[in-house]
């Protein structure tokens, strides 16, 4: 290539950059669109070309390193130029407050929420974010710059021209991770252990699919301290540079530290993101200074972690399940401990890695906790299994049917891929019956185990037979009148739930709620709408418009609609009664959320599930998305909500507590609750 020719390409990904900038702005910032998304996607694709083909015009601040590529990671190491310490854990205020007295009971001290996510540093140089590293071993970690790149609230360029390293808490959302983890049909154990993977994973562009969050709390200037004296100035400097804060920190003097962190801990279960516990800091930087730290944790902060989320036990036995989607889960059987009110047996050690990790075996010493999940879980091993037992080892066979186990796709759980498991099948109609899916009372994990053994119920649609058995199963011992009317009401109401709830009780891979509601909003309705999209000549293109289904999700969804084996199952429910297409919603005279769009984010007191609040504003006249955008005219937030709402703040939205939606809809006469 000529330099003529070199300077031609350099002048025309200048154009392209400074465009879709322009474009960006005016759609996230000023809610105008002036080309289309087709035009747009054009325009990025373009530039994506020419920076593959031209490496040495590439540039980090470019608008395309925003979004993951496809090409593999290999994490590569990275050494790290500030000291990445462990804290040293304390807990209960009385060990606290005896550190703190050591230090000065009239110094200040930041307290702030601990969250339980992936420990990740981001260094600035000259104001441009060039390496995210992981922890590691405290003196290297892993090169994981394109995945966290990805994080939207993450600022790839800073707004003064500053040198500096930031210490975070990559993590995710309780809500958010029941929606993501819904769409892969439940296969990731929990927030931490999924934010802690993603951060790992082969592919940034699938990185860039997961709804990944991050609080950072401290940062470290290249070329000293810049006039900063404490940590509340720090973080001041960090919220200035566009920096996401956790909510709640707070600078108080020694002597108030125990009130302080009894105010967190009333609040603690309350919120929407993983916590064990909080930090807390001495806010003086030259007392820190004058401290100093240990070879393994700094003298002058301390880890308070929540007691009674985390109990001691050991340890007896080890048992393995197969679930309704096949995946394998290990489970250790405790010693008993009570945690948070409950009598806790059992605790889940979600699959290989994470014992090998913890080295967790039969008649180890181990914490349990339930941090914010309702299943326990094995967090911590004390004291090592006796060598006789050894590290546990999950078996190559599925523990019901005998079938040979895989990992399937990027994830780190083994898989029985037999679709005629026993124990796979059992598994899918209990989620079949389940309250938050088809609802059918008496018909709970004893009853199907019995009925199935019974050979009545060895697939869905046998669900609709068993009244037909009436006199058969009130012989049984532990039926009598009352339970078989519970039972065969349960049966009948459940062929009234709208087509909303049927499909994603299918059990089928990667389709649940949230991509059936995604489904029907789009005009895919009904069982017969899906059946006929697969008929056509490009399904896969179809899908690939509607935005918040991905091309995993696609892949299964075809093939899953193009067996015969399932296609025949619902033919079968729909002899039975069952809706296979959506109800229409009814129209209302008063139609206050017209002309409006509205999105969704937390949790609430009163709408459980939330969606009930969406369906009030899509039965009065509005709409409903999925995602904050420019289309969006308001959004209804409640605790835990992250991104969504920073980002409808950023693009000036209309943003809504739940109390407030109560009170806009008494105004307008609107019972929700009727």
């Amino acid at each position: 290539m000529n330099k003529k020719t070199k300077q031609s390409v350099a002048s025309e990904i200048k154009e392209l950059r400074e465009k879709i900038e322009k474009y960006n702005h005016l759609y996230y910032k000023e809610n105008r669109q002036e080309i289309t998304d087709q035009e747009f996607d054009a325009l990025f694709r373009k530039l994506k070309m020419l920076e593959s083909q031209n490496p040495n015009l590439r540039s980090k601040t470019s608008p395309t390193e925003k979004i993951g590529s496809d090409l593999a990671n290999d994490f590569k190491k990275v050494t790290h130029t500030i000291p990445v310490l462990s804290l040293e854990n304390t807990y209960n205020t009385s060990e606290l407050m005896e550190w703190a007295s050591k230090i000065g009971l009239n110094e200040e001290f930041s307290v702030e929420w601990k969250i339980d996510g992936a420990s990740i540093l981001l260094y600035y140089i000259d104001g441009t974010l060039e390496t995210c590293a992981t922890r590691g071993s405290g003196g290297e970690g892993d090169d994981v710059t394109a995945n966290v790149k990805t994080i939207a609230s993450i600022p790839l360029t800073l707004k003064k021209n500053l040198s500096l390293s930031v210490r975070g808490e990559v993590f995710m959302n309780f809500s958010d991770f029941e929606e993501f983890n819904e769409s892969y049909g439940g296969k990731f154990a929990n927030p931490r252990n999924l934010a802690a993977g993603s951060l790992k994973h082969k592919f940034s562009s699938e990185v860039a699919k997961r709804p990944l969050s991050i609080f950072v709390y401290d940062a470290i200037l290249t070329k000293g301290r810049d006039g900063i004296k404490t940590h509340s100035e720090i973080l001041a400097k960090l919220k200035s540079e566009g920096f996401p804060l956790a909510p709640d920190s707070k600078i108080v003097a020694g002597k108030d530290l125990e009130k302080t962190i009894e105010s967190f801990k009333k609040k603690k279960d309350q919120m929407g993101f993983p916590i064990d516990g909080l930090v807390i800091k001495l806010n003086s930087l030259q007392l820190r200074e004058s401290l100093g730290e240990t070879s393994h944790s700094p003298r002058w902060a301390r880890a308070f972690k929540f007691e009674a989320l985390m109990k001691e036990t050991v340890i007896e036995d080890i048992t393995v399940a197969t679930g309704r989607t096949g995946k394998i889960t290990p489970r250790a059987r405790i010693q008993p401990i009570n945690i948070s009110g409950t009598t806790v047996t059992f605790a889940t050690l979600h699959n290989q890695d994470y014992i090998d990790e913890l080295g967790a075996g039969i008649g180890a010493t181990v914490l349990v906790s339930k941090r914010g999940e309702i299943i326990p879980a094995v967090e911590r091993v004390l004291n090592p299994p006796p060598k006789s037992n050894g590290v546990f080892k999950l078996p190559n066979k599925c523990p019901s049917c005998k079938n040979p186990l895989k990992k399937i796709s990027d994830s780190v759980d083994l898989f029985c891929t037999n679709s005629d498991c026993q124990e796979r099948m059992k598994h899918g109609i209990e989620f079949f019956c389940s309250k938050k899916q088809m609802n059918i009372e008496g018909l709970g994990e004893k009853q199907i185990e019995l009925f199935y053994s019974k050979g009545w119920l060895k697939s869905l649609p046998d669900i609709y037979d068993l009244p037909s058995k009436a006199e058969e199963i009130k012989a049984l011992e532990g039926f009598g009148e009352k339970s078989l009317n519970l039972l065969v009401s349960g049966i009948e109401k459940s062929k009234e739930r709208d087509f909303k709830f049927l499909l994603p009780s299918l059990g089928l891979n990667e389709v649940g709620h949230k991509v059936t509601e995604i489904l029907i909003e789009n005009g895919y309705d009904s069982w017969e709408k899906l059946t006929d999209l697969v008929k056509g000549t490009d399904p896969e293109k179809e899908l690939e418009q509607i935005h918040g289904i991905g091309p995993r999700t696609i892949e299964s969804l075809v093939s899953q609609l193009k067996d015969e084996s399932i296609q025949n199952m619902v033919r079968k429910l729909k002899s039975k009664g069952l809706h296979l297409a959506a109800k229409q919603k009814v129209k209302r005279d008063k139609q206050p959320f017209k002309d409006q769009v509205w999105c969704v984010t937390g949790s609430f007191e009163k709408f459980q599930p939330r969606e009930k609040a969406m369906e009030i504003v899509t039965e009065y006249g509005g709409k409903k998305v999925s995602s904050v955008s420019s289309k969006i005219t308001h959004l209804l937030y409640g605790p835990g909500a992250g991104s969504k709402l920073q980002k409808a703040e950023e693009l000036g939205k209309v943003t809504i507590d739940e109390a407030t939606f109560l009170k806009m809809l008494a105004e307008h006469g609107i019972n929700p609750f009727e």
